[in-house]
């Protein structure tokens, strides 16, 4: 309840001012860019290895098919 009070007031000071005098400088502009880059690849790596396992549980797919699709087989006589 204390964290809702206070996100309550600092939502209303923000909005309450008029002009905000921010400064970005180009290493924070570079860290802004980084993390959301990071955020897009975490989310598409924890994608694919979810929807891969997924896809393995319900048997769509096995783990077999997910190698190069090769079996080796003995044709020495």
């Amino acid at each position: 309840m204390r964290q809702l009070t206070q996100l309550l007031r600092t939502g209303a000071a923000i909005a309450l001012f008029k002009t905000l005098f921010a400064y970005l400088d180009p290493g924070s502009g570079s860290l802004i860019v980084q993390l959301l880059l990071a955020a897009i690849v975490g989310i598409l790596a924890t994608f694919r290895l979810w929807k891969s396992r997924l896809l393995a549980l319900f048997g769509i797919r096995t783990e077999k098919e997910e190698d190069d699709g090769s079996e080796e087989t003995d044709t020495e006589v």
